[in-house]
C-alpha cells in the first residue's frame, strides 16, 4: 500500500505548483466570501472554495509524507536497524490508512456540498 502511495505521490510532486496555486486561489476566495467583499456579492463560491483548498491540502500533504519510502531492511542489517525500519515502515502504513480514510471521507464531503451547493 505504502509503495503505491509512494508512486501517487511522485506523480503529485510534478504538480506542486498547481497544487499551491489552487490552495492559494480557494483561500483567497474563502476569505473575500467569508469577510463579504464586494467583489463577490454573494457566497456562492464560498463552498467550492472549501472544497478546492481541502482538496489542495490532502494532495500536498500526500505528495509530501510519502516521497521516500524506506525500503525493507536485508536480512544482513543489525537488528537494531530492521527495527528501526520496521517501526518507519510501520508508522507509514498508519499513516497512509489514514490518509486514505481521509480522501474517502472528503469525497464524501464534495458529493454532500455539491449538492447542496448546485
Amino acid at each position: 500500500m505504502i509503495e503505491r502511495l509512494q508512486r501517487i505521490a511522485t506523480i503529485l510532486a510534478r504538480f506542486r505548483l498547481s497544487i499551491f496555486v489552487l490552495a492559494g486561489f480557494s483561500l483567497v476566495v474563502l476569505v473575500l466570501s467569508v469577510l463579504e467583499n464586494p467583489l463577490l456579492d454573494s457566497d456562492t463560491l464560498l463552498m467550492p472554495a472549501i472544497l478546492g483548498f481541502c482538496w489542495a491540502l490532502m494532495l500536498y500533504s500526500t505528495a509530501e509524507l510519502f516521497q521516500v519510502i524506506p525500503g525493507k531492511a536485508s536480512s544482513e542489517a543489525t537488528f537494531r536497524r530492521r527495527m528501526a525500519v520496521r517501526v518507519r515502515r510501520g508508522i507509514l502504513w498508519v499513516l497512509g490508512t489514514l490518509t486514505i480514510a481521509s480522501a474517502a471521507a472528503l469525497f464524501i464531503l464534495s458529493y454532500q456540498l455539491m449538492r447542496v451547493w448546485l
